[in-house]
Formats: C-alpha cells, structure tokens, sequence
C-alpha cells in the first residue's frame, strides 16, 4: 500500500537521490496526517510522560513491578523523627537564676517579725489591767487580736506557727538567727529539687532574671532542696541555745514556708528550647532515582513503597494539567512546523514535490520514537525478568536503546540533509519528553550524527548491518565522555559493561532499519541504493531469464548500462539508478526474443520480412508492455518501471514507418505516423533520457564500417541527440544542452574503446569461412570466435 498516488514526474539529479513518485496530497491528506501526527505526539507524550500507576495502599499486594517513571524524594519519617528526638534530648534545659530570692525572704521575715512583735506589745498593754473585770475584758480582746493578726499573716505563715511565735519571749533572738540561716542556705543556693537540676551533655541553660541574661553553665553549685532542707535547719540550730528542741519544727515549718528557691526549672521555656531544636532539624528524605524499582511484583507494598508510589502518582496528576498539555501540544506543532519549513527548504533545492519528503521525515521521527518507547519497556522487562550484574541494570542498559533509528532511516531513504532535519526535531521532542534529560539527549544526536556519518558510504543490507558495530563503538566513547563528564567515577567492569551495551544498541539501529526499510520503501515509493545493488546482482531471477531467453538483448542491455553509468556520473545524476534501471528496460523482449534483430542469428531469417510493417510495430511497441508486466509481476520498484516505459519515449519506429509508406502506394491503406510511434511516456527523470540516448547509440554503433574513427563515432552520437531532441523527446525531463554535451563526450569515449583494433596473427586469415590450412589454425579461431584471449 502507498501513500501517494503515482506520478509521471519523478525527480532525479542528487547525488543522495530522493526519489519520491507522488503529486502534492491534497488538503484532506495533509489535514488526516497532521492530525495523525498530533493524536500519536499526544499519545507518546502521555506514555512518556502521564504514565498512570494505580492508587495503592499499605498491605497491597503488587500486580506488577513498579519502577520510579521520575526521581522521587520523599520525606523520611521515621529518620526525621529519630533526629527531631535526638535534638530534643541534645537540647539542655532551661532554669531561671534568681538572684534576688535571698532579699525577698528576708523582707518576709521581717514582715513577719514586725507583725508578731506589734502583736506582743499590744498584747501586754492589754493585759497591763489590774482589776479583775478589766483583765477578762483585756483578754477577750488579746484572743480577737491573735485571731486578727493571724489573719493577716496566715499568707506569709503556715497554719500554727503564729501560735507559737505569739508567745516566743526569744524573737529579738530569733529574728537574726533566721536570717543568719538564710545567709548560710543562700549561699549554697536553694532548689525544690536537686534532681532537676541536669546537665545535658555537660551543659545547661541559666536564664539570669535580675539581669534579664541566658548564658550556658557547665555545672550547678552545691544546692539546698526541700528534702534536705529539714536537714539543713537541724545542722544549723542543733548547738544553738535559743531554740529549745520542742521549737525546732515550728521553725522548720517557718523556714520551709518562705523560703524561695533561686534555682527554678522552667518547664516552658525548655519546652520551648526542645521545640526549637526539633524544628531546626532539616527533613530526612528517601530518594528512588528514575528507572530504579520501587516494588517487585508479587511483594506486599511496604508504607514507604506506599508512600513513593503516591508521591509518583501525585506528581504525575500535577502534570496532566490543561496548561501542561497545552503547552506541550504547542511545542509538538512548533516541531512539526519546522520539520516541514527544513523539508519545504530541502526540497526546494534538491527535489520538486515538497509533502512526501515532510510526511516521510515526519513518519521516520515518528516511528523513531515510537521504538524508542517500546526499547525502554522490553528492556526494563528484561532487567527485571533476568539475573543481571548491578552493573546492567539502571540508567546504563538503557543506553542500549536505538536512538539513532530515525537519524539512520531517514539517511538511508532521503540523505544526509534529511537526516540531520530529523534528529534536529527528534532531539526537541526527546528532550521535551524526557523532562529535559541533557546526558540522554547529548548521547542522542551524537548517536544519530554517527549513523548519518557512517551510512553516507553504506550499499547493501549487510552493510548497514555492519555499519552497527562502528555505530556501537561511537557510542562508546560517546557513553565514557559523558560519564566523565557527569559522575567521575569508573571501574574496568563498568567499562565492559558500557563496551557491550554500546554495541548491542549499535547493532539495534541496524537490524531495526534494516528490517523496517522496505517498508518504508513501499510506502512512501522510494528506490534505496541497497534496494538497487539487490537488484543489480545478474542472479535475479528476471536477469538469468532474460540471459537464457534473449542472449543478444542480455548483452546489449549490459552494454548500454555501461554507457548509461558513465554518463549519468558525468552529469551528476543517480550512476546506480542508472545502470540497474538499464539491466531491466527491454526484458519485455523474452516474450518474443527472435522478432528483436540482437538476438538473430547470421544466416537465419528475419521474421518481420514475413510481417506486414504494423504488425512489425505492434510487436515492438508490445515489448515495452511486456516489460511493465513483467516488472510488476516480479513487483520491482517503480522507477525501474519507468525505464521500461521511457527508454523509447514517443519516439517513430522510423524502419517499419518507411516500409509502410513504400508499400502505400501499392495496397492503397492510409498511414499514420502515430501508429509507428512508441506509446510513450517520455523520459522523465535524466537517467532514462541518458538511456534512450545510449539505446540508440548502442545500437547504432553496430552499424558503423570499419575503419571505424572517432569521427564517425562522433558524428553517429551527434546525430541521435540531435534528432532526439528534435523529436521534442526531453520536453518533459530537465536535461540541460551542457548535459546532453557532457553525455556525448562521455558516449564518444565509451564507444571509442569497444572499437580498438588489434594487430593480426602472423600466418593467420580469420576472414575466411573454413578457417584456411591446417597446423592448428581452425582451432585458434574458433577460440577467438568464442570470446576468448590469448
């Protein structure tokens, strides 16, 4: 099936010849295959891009191996959270110095004192009364005012201790005793608990409130808290006279009442302090580069295999956003509009038509990353399914993939121009799709720059299959200068490994060519050079046909070939195309082999003598019909065909015509011209109006009487070009007047040396008929006459 219908104006005339047998499409085709274009662009974006992982859940079990489509971080929970409590048990705690504690208990105990000493005078001077209605009067009124005093001090005295001091006659005694005390415990210093008082890792924090400063201490001095407190006092008043025992628990009672602790843990402050070092700690993160596996098929799905798969899913959903696609649908068109400007631009100068060479570049990026795509998902199947060393798994086997695929088939069908079109447009899109990969995209065009370097010279299937180990070699010193450039860090295995993944890829780009060329070929009707050596091996089945059925036409047709190959590289036009076509233009002639004057034997008779002069023309006019069917039958490309249907043109069939008009004076029948006319069409493209050219003078030649000179050799080619080009024959090619010089030139030498002469054997007469005397004579003819040489 082909894409475009055929056309009676192939181009020719490159030395890389695109040779595209199609009109312009029309708007319908050109809409149906941008749209083609554009669904498949979206469809490769969302496979490489929007890939959908289904929603999982810790406990799943895995249907499938789920690889990392991107490079995941996510949050290290538990790391963090063993940091976060590491910090907070690093972080020292905080407590509040206050140096003025000792000053405010000893206002207290003043306060005290002042009250209980005011109590006592008022108290006496109550009591003072002598008589006995006055004293019980003094005494209700000393109980309301014990009752009044205790009140007011019931805030600054535990319940009791007022009793007690009420009556104490020691206070003067007492007051600086207490307050001798508290010197001594301050200067100790005092805490509710010793225990509270930690060091983490050597330190602590001390919040100064007098001096509204923190400042890190390596250490606490010795303390006072409330459980040794009843200790201290004990020690302190144990060889002091003014306190009785039975007035040591009411002081106790006192002292552990007012006392203020200078040392004071803060509890919100160090929880403030641990909050802030917890929250200083920087997140841990789990990291799954790209290509690398999250969970095996099969696996239960861990929380933090959980925890990638979402976060892959979620970032993917953040993608597939209208802005996104939008975006991404305009960069695909600036592409594509491009692509076809440079094929407008190529084409303009090198070919006629312009779509077929845009749609076939279009379809060679196409279908490149199309096998990219498919190459990435078997390999990844392949590294999963198989046991490989770690050194083939990852990014690395991924560099087996055939990049150069679109680089190679467009060099291969359209040459080196085409092919660096290709890989321009390809590269944006590899590079768009791959979330900009820069390695992958370097690796990318050098690959392709390689293959268009190393296919410029190729011919032949086994060729290009050969040409992938050079490719894979460049790919090798392509992958080590990345990799130095990129990560430094290399091992002999790694090299091996490199070394054999570069020439599996390099060996992938030719066999996938190779295997998808003629398809390519067929669609799009082009003819490639290893197409052309395929057919121009003499083993082909038509070629031996026609060298068993008409010997003479096999060998005018090799004889012309020659001709028509130096000429066609005279001019610049396709050489090869020119000799293959030349092997196939008269096999129509197998169908009637003895009607054609090559392949008549001296001596036999020529049949068209008992033929009247049209059938004479039907007959050769039916060999070029015969051809064509032939051609198709054995389904040779269409520009061999059009060797066969070109090579005589329209031209007059100038013998049988001026036989007829002999004999129209005697059986009276009316001729016309165009019955002894080939039915055309005329040459089209160079190399078949170089064959008509070389046809002619083949044949023609033969003709010539020795002595055969350059002149006549000369005048014989200028005759037919003149004549040819009086027939109006190369109206429809674009043959130049300087060509068709250049092919005289190029005629004239080939012919001048078929006809050198030799000298003659002594003693020999090869003229006569019966070979002369004996002494080995007959033999040493017909030696010669077989084509033999001393």
């Amino acid at each position: 099936m082909r894409l475009f219908k055929r056309s009676s104006r192939p181009t020719s005339g490159m030395k890389k010849t695109l040779i595209v047998t199609g009109n312009k499409p029309t708007f319908r085709e050109v809409l149906s295959s941008l749209l083609f274009i554009a669904i498949c662009g979206a469809l490769i974006l969302k496979m490489f891009t929007f890939a959908n992982i289904e929603q999982v859940v810790p406990g799943d079990v895995a249907r499938s191996d789920i690889y990392a489509t991107v490079d995941l971080n996510i949050p290290d929970t538990i790391t963090t959270e063993d940091r976060r409590q590491a910090a907070i048990e690093q972080a020292p705690d905080v407590y509040i110095y206050d140096p003025r504690a000792h000053e405010k208990v000893d206002y207290i105990l003043d306060q005290i004192f002042q009250k209980v000493e005011e109590y006592q005078e008022l108290r006496d001077s109550l009591l003072s009364a002598r008589g006995k209605k006055q004293k019980a009067e003094a005494e209700k009124q000393v109980e309301a005012l014990s009752k009044q005093y205790e009140a007011q001090l019931s805030e600054l005295l535990p319940p009791g201790v007022f009793v007690s001091l009420k009556d104490n006659r020691n206070l003067k005694e007492l007051k600086p005793l207490l307050k001798e005390m508290m010197d001594r415990l301050y200067t100790r210093e005092f805490t509710e608990d010793r225990n509270s008082l930690k060091l983490v890792k050597g330190e602590a924090v001390l919040v100064d409130s007098g001096k509204d400063q923190q400042y890190l201490t390596k250490g606490f001095p010795p303390v006072v808290d409330r459980r040794s407190l009843k200790n201290f006092v004990y020690t302190f008043l144990r060889n002091r006279e003014v306190v009785h025992d039975e007035e040591f628990s009411i002081i106790f009672a006192l002292v552990n009442h007012i006392v203020i602790p200078n040392y004071i843990f803060d509890s919100k402050m160090t929880e403030a302090s641990k909050k802030e070092a917890a929250d200083s700690v920087e997140p841990s993160y789990l990291r799954k580069k790209t290509g690398e596996i999250i969970v095996r098929k099969g696996e239960r799905i861990s929380p933090v295999s959980a925890q990638f798969i979402n976060e892959q899913n979620q970032r993917l959903r953040a993608n597939i956003s209208t802005r996104r696609i939008v975006s991404t649908l305009l960069l695909l068109m600036l592409t594509v509009f491009f692509l076809y400007r440079l094929s407008v631009i190529f084409q303009k100068r090198y070919v006629r038509d312009e779509l077929p060479v845009f749609l076939l570049l279009i379809w060679c990026a196409l279908a490149g990353v199309v096998l990219m795509k498919l190459s990435i998902f078997v390999l990844g199947a392949v590294e999963r399914s198989l046991s490989m060393s770690v050194l083939f798994k990852g990014e690395l086997l991924f560099y087996a993939v055939p990049y150069a695929f679109p680089a190679s088939l467009a060099a291969l069908l359209a040459g080196g121009i085409p092919a660096l079109i290709v890989t321009l447009c390809v590269a944006i899109v590899l590079l768009l799709l791959t979330a900009g990969n820069i390695p992958l995209t370097l690796f990318f065009i050098f690959s392709s720059l390689s293959a268009i370097y190393i296919l410029r010279k190729q011919s032949g299937q086994s060729a290009v299959l050969f040409s992938g180990f050079w490719l894979g070699l460049s790919h090798f010193v392509f992958l080590i200068i990345l990799f130095l450039h990129y990560s430094g860090n290399s091992s002999w295995e790694w090299y091996g490994a490199a070394l054999l993944i570069s020439l599996a890829g390099g060996f992938f780009v030719s066999a996938a060519v190779t295997i998808s060329l003629p398809s390519f070929e067929t669609a799009f009707g082009i003819t490639t050079d290893i197409r052309l050596l395929e057919l121009a091996n003499m083993n082909n089945r038509l070629l031996v046909d026609l060298s068993m059925k008409a010997a003479g036409t096999y060998q005018h047709s090799i004889l012309v070939a020659n001709l028509v190959e130096a000429a066609a590289k005279a001019i610049g036009a396709n050489a090869l195309l020119a000799r293959v076509g030349t092997y196939y233009h008269d096999i129509g002639k197998m169908e009637k082999p003895g009607y054609f004057i090559e392949n008549q034997r001296t001596g036999d008779e020529n049949r068209h003598d008992r033929l009247t002069p049209k059938m004479s023309a039907i007959i050769l006019t039916n060999h070029v019909k015969d051809g064509i069917r032939l051609a198709e039958e054995a389904k040779l490309p269409e520009q061999i065909i059009r060797f066969i249907k070109e090579h005589h043109g329209t031209k007059l069939m100038a013998f049988f015509y001026n036989k007829a008009l002999s004999l129209q004076e005697e059986n009276g029948e009316a001729v016309k011209e165009s019955e002894y006319r080939y039915p055309g069409p005329k040459p089209t493209m160079k190399e078949t109006a170089i064959l008509m050219i070389g046809d002619a003078v083949e044949a023609a030649s033969r003709t010539l009487k020795a002595p055969v000179t350059a002149g006549k050799l000369q005048n014989l080619v200028n005759r037919i070009i003149k004549g040819l080009v009086d027939d109006n024959q190369f109206s429809d090619c674009d043959l130049t007047f300087k060509e068709l010089d250049i092919i005289a030139a190029s005629f004239l030498r080939s012919i001048s040396a078929s006809f050198h002469t030799r000298i003659d054997y002594p003693g020999y007469d090869f003229n006569e008929e019966d070979g002369g005397s004996g002494n080995g004579n007959k033999k040493l003819k017909d030696k010669v006459n077989r084509g033999e040489d001393d």
